[in-house]
């Protein structure tokens, strides 16, 4: 088949068996350094909500494929140790802002849409570093770092567009998000397009989203950089009436998986990677890719059950969403570029996600800012070096719990309710009918597969056993260990993570020398935190007082009258 890029390259690609041959015959090449101008590279950020960190198949599930997601790890690099925060606000107020949610006040329990609330107006966020720079801005999908006020929103925070919505989810095919507002149970509409409702949007969301953000790369002036960040809904659960919601055909594809819930998950997963794939294969068409850094997160780690629960698996990890145990906080991330690295595609060290604002702006030669707790990590990554991050923090102050790493160390202090420390998603969420998709097929027959090939850059299988290496095994542990520790009053539960990544083995006993240093940190850190309002529902927020949306309405309510 030949296809004719543009006026200037022609591709001729051959396909035999597993193999893929690529020939490209270039007349003028459309390389980034022109007479020694250098073209900053596109950035194209996506966020998966609330998955869990066995709900990819490069960390070994054999349930679920992601061969899209799968490949940019493989040719991109993994990275073995990403954390974030517990829940959604306080990533996402990390990813902006490039420091720890509770320096910012926004830790804990993530925003609701009654309250009257936002990461404070005073912080410089990411898009607007970005801009300074000459980048052109655009968030698809969620925001959820306030939404009360119009100052709060995304278009007054420095990105150019925003399509999507500005709280915690939506219903896949509604776009309303129930919840309480102080006083009774309210349902509203949640769909945005810039400052106003987008009423006459229909679709899958997650489709939705997916098309919006092809549309954005293809009518981009790639005379300017893009900043794309894609903040997808999936696999969140939506309202209570109906909390799984995928189209029949993804449920239908996944009818080698048990439980019939997990089978639905499953099917909003696959139509996430489908998302990846789309978008990956639109920037080859805008034949931007060869100057493009793509990444892709989980916010934070699975809700298998309770409140929200989308029955994702963090297995075999310890713990849910809104836990300091690593399935709440050890989640899926990666970095891909086109030319990133030729060996090293997995990195072990750690890698916060207040890391990626600095790490981004020295990828684009920009000097990172200062007085942020995020490291630059760019040259450690791409250079395989150890990282320059010892430590991490965990705060709660609401739910009363504070976490510290430090170097292999981690220190679970305060109180951490049980139900979300336990280990979940084990054979009940895994159990597979019959043998399953093929692992090498599903590589194969993906766009991003067909990408690799349309690059010049053939995937070899041989890579794909990183999956073996990325895969964690403390499943005998976890059964030898019943007596789990939870942290009470002046009962602390310490681990080695690296050694003991599903942190079985408690061991405050013989170290309370040591848990006292580690103390004394942690106290320091929580002298600088701002502590988190407690979430207070205003029913004047109610969706029937504004035409029945999520829209702004504390606009001309006065600030110091909001009780904290």
């Amino acid at each position: 088949m030949i296809t004719v890029k543009s006026n200037f390259e022609v591709r001729i690609k051959m396909w035999s068996g597993s193999l893929c041959f690529v020939l490209i015959i270039i007349l003028l090449s459309d390389v980034q350094k022109v007479e020694g101008e250098w073209k900053r590279p596109n950035i194209v950020f996506i966020i998966a909500d609330d998955m869990g960190y066995d709900d990819v198949s490069f960390h070994g599930s054999d349930q679920i494929m992601t061969p899209n997601i799968d490949l940019l790890a493989y040719t991109g690099v993994a990275l073995e140790r990403y954390y974030s925060h517990a829940a959604c606000t306080p990533s996402r107020s990390a990813l902006l802002t490039g420091k720890y949610a509770h320096v910012t006040g926004m830790q804990g329990y993530p925003l609701t849409n009654s309250e009257d609330r936002g990461l404070p107006v005073t912080e410089k966020i990411m898009p607007q570093y970005f801009k300074e720079l000459g980048y052109a801005t655009h968030l698809v999908g969620k925001w959820h770092v306030g939404q009360s006020r119009t100052d709060f929103l995304p278009t007054m925070r420095g990105f150019d567009t925003h399509f999507g919505h500005r709280g915690g989810f939506i219903d896949y095919y509604e776009y309303t998000l129930q919840e309480e507002n102080g006083v009774e149970e309210v349902t509203g509409f949640g769909l945005f397009r810039n400052l106003s409702v987008a009423w006459n949007d229909e679709g899958y969301i997650t489709d939705l989203y997916t098309k919006e953000a092809k549309s954005i790369i293809m009518s981009h002036n790639d005379s300017q950089p893009l900043l794309l960040v894609v903040a997808h809904n999936a696999p969140h659960s939506a309202n209570t009436a109906a909390v799984l919601q995928a189209p029949p055909d993804a449920v239908r594809s996944m009818r080698h998986i048990e439980s019939p819930q997990r089978r639905i998950y499953a099917g909003m997963v696959k139509r996430l990677d489908e998302s990846v794939g789309e978008i990956v294969n639109t920037l080859l068409e805008k034949n931007i890719i060869n100057n493009t850094i793509i990444v892709f997160v989980s916010d934070n780690g699975g809700m298998t059950s309770g409140d929200s629960m989308n029955y994702a698996s963090n297995w075999p990890l310890r713990g849910l969403k809104m836990s300091p145990f690593e399935g709440g906080i050890r989640v899926n991330g990666l970095i891909w570029s086109q030319n990133l690295t030729e060996n090293n595609h997995s990195w072990k060290g750690y890698f916060h996600v207040s890391d990626w604002l600095p790490t981004l702006m020295r990828a684009v030669g920009a000097d990172p800012p200062l007085g942020i707790d995020g490291f630059d990590l760019w040259d450690n990554i791409i250079k395989n070096k150890p990282s320059k991050r010892t430590e991490m923090y965990e705060f709660d102050d609401i739910g009363g719990h504070y976490t510290i790493f430090f170097n292999e160390y981690k220190l679970v202090t305060g109180h951490v309710p049980t139900e979300l420390g336990d280990y979940e998603g084990g054979e009940e969420l895994k159990s597979i009918i019959g043998n399953g998709p093929d692992y090498n097929d599903t590589l194969q027959n993906s766009v991003m597969y067909d990408v690799l090939c349309s690059i010049g850059k053939p995937f070899d299988f041989e890579k794909a056993k990183l999956r073996d290496k990325l895969k964690l095994t403390c499943h005998e542990e976890v059964e030898k260990n019943p007596h789990l520790c939870f942290p009470q009053n002046t009962l602390w539960c310490l681990y080695n993570v690296i050694e003991d990544p599903c942190e079985t083995e408690n061991l405050s006993e013989n170290n309370q020398g040591f848990i006292r240093s580690m103390l004394n940190r942690l106290q320091k850190e929580i002298a600088r935190s701002i502590p988190r309002q407690k979430v207070k529902r205003d029913p004047r927020s109610s969706p029937r007082l504004h035409n029945y949306t999520w829209d702004v309405w504390a606009d001309d309510i006065n600030p110091s009258l909001v009780s904290s």
